[in-house]
């Protein structure tokens, strides 16, 4: 294969020979460079020196005398001039305030008149004489974008909005390029505007061009009009050359969007006379479209396609190239790349978003974003965060075994919020949980972690990790360099965000020979080069060529189509160049993209995959990477009788030491292997802090301030007048706030005015739980004496083995106890879920299917059983349901069938035979536990993975 830089070299080299060294050769990209070069030493017969390399921004500097300013001094400098017009803070500008520069950037880069376009409909009859350069066309198409908007009367408050900062945008314009000017700094399309102004007064430096220089322009494809301007001028002046990359397949057709600027180039530019032929596209090329289900499949085809090329006896190397639109897939396919390839040359670098390096920076952010102070000056930081750290390897390798222990403190605490002095430790960790309040002393803070961390003994990655601290350091001074010259107050949460930004587009670029072994690239970084063998990976219509040109811009799309703006059309131009003139030459071309869809992508296959399909002269052959799923039958677990199991089963029998609650009793009926997990097992999900404030956490709160609402009013007879007084007082507001601190925050000493939202509002509902609905129902409803708070109570139950009689003992708490005035005893169970009182009868509260079960109900009935036995007395049993206690026709008694159940005793015996012939069966030996075959249990179940359910 002769390449395009092959055939450029052969030119120059034939025409200049040894004085190719005093051209100056204008590339699009640098890596074009490299292959010059190299093709330039395979000509020469004796060593000479190489051209002079520039690209177009070094001579838009050369001409116009100024350089570009760093982006974020460029920002800031907008946002002073921006708020002498609007009253924004920098946090809400900065980030629609870059969108805006790239939008002046555009202007001056298109030679676009700011006055005129920053105009409306209204001030365009008395521009029209400014208009001239605009087609009728264009024209039609501005006066009825403005028209679109209707009367100014009528505007929504977007529109408004709009208007209010349309009217400013050319005086801020030529303010901000005035400031600038002052300054001595530009952005990129003020350079090329100024250099392209100078151009046409003729005020060129004395410098620019020198004496006999000649211009090589090489490869360019779409142009702003300030390169259009300089390369007529050089064409004019007899000092360029021009070389256009092109096929006549696309360029000589006029429908066709790849040619949409090679047409008019070739046309105003004309290349030399031996640019050699351009139909090479046509020729016979091995093309194939390749469907993956998946981003991981479509990376393993990688290997495939290389293992092909070694199978044809062809040896991969740099006249190969895999190229990835979606950059995201590096590492994956590294790693499938064989390992008889050799070498390998990356050319997008490393992302820095990828190592650990930055995942430690994110973790030191985020601990500084959430932290807090108690009233008392006391530091703390969430729990999440916390963990986070001492969970980073980079913690971990200094001491695994403290960082578990703080770890495990935390969870078994339950603590949303850590003080820094249970977790900061001289050393390291000091460092770490320590306080940084204002963006400088964030800065400073995250260079003297990254210093400490860096200065540690490390495993074998410590070179590169500190090589990654210092880019990372590095980033972090230019930041806070320019921020400090910007003299504007910046908050934390902007300074953030800018690191943030900034280090997610840093790549560390690979240290390798660029001109040996397969070659992995991006989609831009092909340009201007040439390869025999071509794997496209991820060529989704949705990433390419995607719509990268339709993001974020404040000039309508109307106005930037009329006034020659880059639109979707031009990015979809631009990128169909990229991709046809990588296959001209090529001879192997193989394109993989994912046909899965999802909430990012609609698995729609590349429109140039269907252009290969229907319009070129190619057979494409068409695969798919097949997935490979194999079920294994799936067989009904069972935990044997035996062994440990056993003995652990044992201790539940005769006083061994366990004790059955209703609830793990209940497990055993709802499933009999989640029965085995739980408490014999004793399997426990893994142990974390509650995020929120979860529902079994409500019902804690709710049970805790009751239980601190009603203690003083222990065996006080008719309580009622003393709960009416509880009713909207401070009292209840107290109470549920010291059982949020100490239940959920686990620190008593915090007040109410130091919760987070949530936790306000969880608190409220309590309150108002509380207030509307349990009180007034006590206090409307007298004849009892609070008898017990949250009380122990136990109960033996016998039953027959066998010949053998064995006793377990059920235990429980139970929420609350009333002395009724007929001597009865009310079990009272608060419930903050959906009311459920109602059950058929007691074998439905023992059946297999969960539709007819009410575990609320059983489990009532075994505490009403419990407290029956140890008091000697009847026992009503009672569901206070707080969602419908302020109802009038409510009732918290149980109602089996349509009876309401005012006493236990008629369910005394019943009970007990079906407590002892479900025993029997739990402590039958010879039976295992088994899964239940209710499904339906399992939707919630802790254990559902490991009974692959």
């Amino acid at each position: 294969m002769r390449s395009f830089i092959d055939e450029v070299v052969s030119s120059l080299y034939g025409r200049y020979g040894d004085d190719i060294s005093s051209l100056n050769l204008v590339f699009p990209s640098r890596r074009a460079r490299l292959f010059f070069s190299d093709a330039l030493s395979r000509v020469t017969l004796r060593p000479v020196w190489q051209p002079r390399f520039m690209d177009i921004n070094d001579l838009m500097q050369q001409i116009s005398g100024i350089a570009c300013g760093d982006r974020i001094k460029l920002v800031t400098e907008l946002y002073k001039v921006y708020s002498r017009h609007h009253d924004e803070s920098f946090d809400e500008f900065y980030f629609w305030g870059d969108m805006l520069l790239s939008d002046f950037d555009q202007i001056d880069k298109y030679l676009i008149d700011a006055d005129v376009l920053f105009t409306n409909i209204g001030d365009l009859h008395a521009l029209e004489d400014h208009l001239a350069y605009l087609t009728p066309e264009q024209i039609g198409i501005v006066s009825r974008f403005w028209q679109s908007f209707g009367a100014e009367s009528n505007f929504s408050d977007e529109k408004a909005r709009f208007m209010s900062i349309w009217r400013t945008l050319g005086t801020i314009y030529h303010e901000y390029r005035a400031a600038l000017s002052v300054q001595g700094l530009a952005y990129e399309g003020m350079v090329h505007r100024i250099a392209a102004e100078r151009i046409a007064a003729d005020d060129l430096p004395d410098e620019f061009p020198a004496p006999e220089s000649r211009y090589v322009i090489v490869g360019f494809n779409a142009l702003s009009a300030c390169e259009k301007r300089l390369f007529t001028w050089l064409r004019n002046s007899g000092r360029a050359e021009f070389w256009w990359d092109y096929d006549d397949y696309y360029v000589g057709n006029a429908d066709h969007e790849a040619g949409l600027f090679l047409r008019s180039n070739i046309r105003e530019y004309p290349a030399p006379l031996d640019t050699g032929p351009h139909g090479r596209f046509v020729q016979a090329k091995e093309v194939s479209v390749v469907s993956a289900p998946s981003d991981s499949l479509q990376c393993k085809y990688v290997h495939t396609f290389l293992e092909g090329l070694l199978r044809r006896g062809l040896k991969p190397d740099k006249e190969t190239a895999i190229v990835l639109t979606d950059e995201s897939l590096l590492l994956p396919v590294l790693y499938s790349i064989p390992d008889e390839i050799g070498a390998v040359n990356v050319t997008m670098g490393y992302p820095l978003r990828q190592t650990t390096a930055y995942s430690f920076v994110e973790r030191l952010l985020e601990l500084q974003r959430r932290k807090r102070r108690k009233k008392d000056g006391t530091l703390q930081f969430y729990h999440s965060d916390v963990v986070g750290i001492l969970n980073h390897p980079y913690i971990l390798e200094q001491d695994s075994v403290r960082s578990g222990e703080l770890i495990a403190d935390i969870q078994r605490s339950q603590r949303v919020y850590v003080e820094a002095g249970r977790i900061a430790v001289p050393g390291v960790t000091d460092r770490i949980f320590s306080a940084a309040d204002g963006w400088t002393e964030l800065a400073d803070y995250l260079q003297r972690v990254l210093a400490c961390i860096g200065g540690l003994p490390s495993a074998e990655d410590g070179p590169r990790r500190r090589e990654f601290f210092s880019v990372i350091i590095d980033n972090l001074c230019q930041v806070g360099t320019s921020l400090r010259d910007s003299g504007l107050e910046v908050t934390v949460p902007v300074f953030s965000s800018l690191l943030r930004k900034i280090l997610q587009g840093v790549r560390i670029p690979y240290e390798g020979e660029p001109l040996s072994g397969i070659q992995v690239m991006g989609i831009l970084e092909t340009r201007n080069l040439d390869f025999e063998n071509v794997l496209i990976l991820s060529a989704n219509d949705d990433t390419f060529p995607g719509n990268l040109a339709a993001g974020a811009s404040f000039i309508p799309h109307n106005l930037r189509l009329a006034y020659g703006l880059p639109t979707p059309m031009h990015h979809e131009g631009v990128y169909a160049y990229y991709f046809y003139r990588l296959l001209q030459r090529a001879s192997v071309v193989h394109i993989a993209y994912c046909s899965r869809s999802d909430d990012k992508h609609t698995g729609e296959p590349s429109r140039y995959i269907y252009q290969l399909d229907y319009e070129s002269p190619h057979d494409v052959v068409r695969t798919q990477v097949p997935l490979s799923v194999s079920l294994a039958p799936q067989h009904p677990l069972a935990v044997p009788k035996t062994g440990e199991v056993a003995e652990r089963l044992y201790a539940f029998l005769d006083g061994g030491g366990r004790t059955f609650s209703p609830t793990s009793f209940y497990a055993y009926i709802e499933c009999p292997l989640k029965f085995c997990f739980r408490s014999i097992e004793r399997l426990r999900p893994e142990e974390e802090v509650a995020e929120e404030i979860d529902l079994p956490m409500f019902g804690t709160i709710l049970h805790k301030a009751m239980e601190l609402l009603y203690t003083p009013l222990l065996n006080i007879p008719e309580p009622g007048r003393q709960i009416r007084a509880l009713i909207g007082s401070a009292a209840v507001a107290d109470a549920v706030t010291r059982a949020v601190s100490g239940e959920y925050l686990r620190d008593p000493s915090l007040g109410s005015d130091e919760y987070g939202g949530n936790v306000l509002l969880v608190r409220d509902i309590v309150a108002r739980y509380i207030d509307r609905c349990i009180l007034p129902y006590d206090a409307a409803h007298p004849g009892f004496r609070i008898e017990g708070l949250e009380q122990s109570v136990t109960a033996p139950v016998f039953f027959c083995l066998g010949s053998e009689t064995h006793t377990v003992t059920f235990a429980g708490t139970s929420d609350r106890l009333d002395r009724l005035t007929d001597g009865r005893v009310r079990v009272v169970d608060y419930k903050t879920g959906a009311p459920k009182t109602e059950f058929r009868d007691l074998d439905a509260l023992f059946s297999a299917d969960s539709r007819q079960r009410n575990a609320a109900a059983l489990q009532t009935l075994l505490y009403s059983m419990m407290v029956s036995r140890t008091t000697g007395s009847d026992v009503q049993p009672a569901l206070y349901y707080v969602r419908r206690m302020n109802d009038p026709d409510y009732s918290p008694l149980l109602v089996e069938g349509k009876r309401e159940v005012f006493s236990f005793a008629p369910y005394r015996d019943p009970l007990q035979a079906y407590l002892q012939t479900t025993l029997a069966s739990l402590f039958d030996f010879s039976e295992p536990f088994r899964q239940c075959d209710d499904r339906s249990v399992c939707e919630y179940c802790d254990f559902r993975e490991i009974c692959r359910r």
